[in-house]
């Protein structure tokens, strides 16, 4: 679904994603990476919000910020979170699924999906979890061959994290998935690739059972007292 060769971001002196390679197939995957490492670079130009500095990232084989066609077959949800705030969540779903030729019999099909309670209030009184719902549902929107969704358990309390861990194990056998995150631990059982994202470089990746022991020395805390 999307690969890189070579992949370099750079911002100014700061070298965000440096010459990154690797192939991202069908199925879950799941990119970790401490905050600032680079893991949300690397999303953004998968879904062609930036352009590469130099090298080459393709989505289903075309480039993602010149083919804007591309873009209908994904959906995407960014973090930071970030809407208009006089719109309600409503307005903004039916907004996504104008976009992707869809009305609003979609959106409330979303709705119950994630069940937002909440569709007709104005964004700018959402609460922080409200908004993650909102941001998440959004990728739902239409029939994405691919979701991606950078940190989908940030700002969420526990019940809310358990029914998108929910979701995703009845959705993963139907849609490809990339997740971004930092919490880990919860999506592991669900994904079938990891790659670890850190100081702009991968510094690892594979299958889930044969890189696991790896994942779990990389972001085990130890407290050295």
């Amino acid at each position: 679904m999307i690969t890189a060769k070579n992949l370099t971001k750079r911002f100014g002196k700061i070298v965000a994603l440096d010459n990154v390679t690797l192939e991202i197939p069908e199925g879950v995957n799941l990119i970790l990476g401490p905050n600032g490492g680079g893991k949300s670079t690397f999303f953004k130009l998968s879904a062609g919000v930036y352009r590469p500095t130099s090298g080459r990232i393709r989505l289903f084989g075309k480039d993602p910020w010149k083919d804007t066609r591309v873009k209908v077959r994904i959906g995407v949800a960014y973090d930071p979170v970030s809407f208009p705030p006089l719109i309600s969540g409503r307005e903004w779903l039916e907004f996504i699924a104008r976009s992707k030729g869809y009305g609003e019999e979609e959106v409330e099909r979303v709705g119950k999906l994630f069940g937002l309670d909440f569709l007709d209030e104005q964004t700018r009184n959402y609460s922080s979890g409200m908004l993650k719902k909102l941001a998440v549902a959004q990728a739902f929107i239409g029939s994405p061959e691919l979701i991606m969704i950078d940190e989908p358990l940030a700002n969420l309390d526990f019940e809310s994290m358990q029914n998108f861990v929910k979701l995703l194990k009845r959705e993963k056998d139907e849609k490809s998935f990339l997740i971004i995150s930092h919490i880990w631990e919860p999506l592991m059982p669900l994904v079938d690739r990891v790659y670890v994202i850190a100081s702009g470089r991968l510094i690892l990746s594979g299958e889930k059972n044969d890189v696991r022991d790896e994942v779990e020395r990389l972001f085990k805390l130890r407290l050295d007292v």
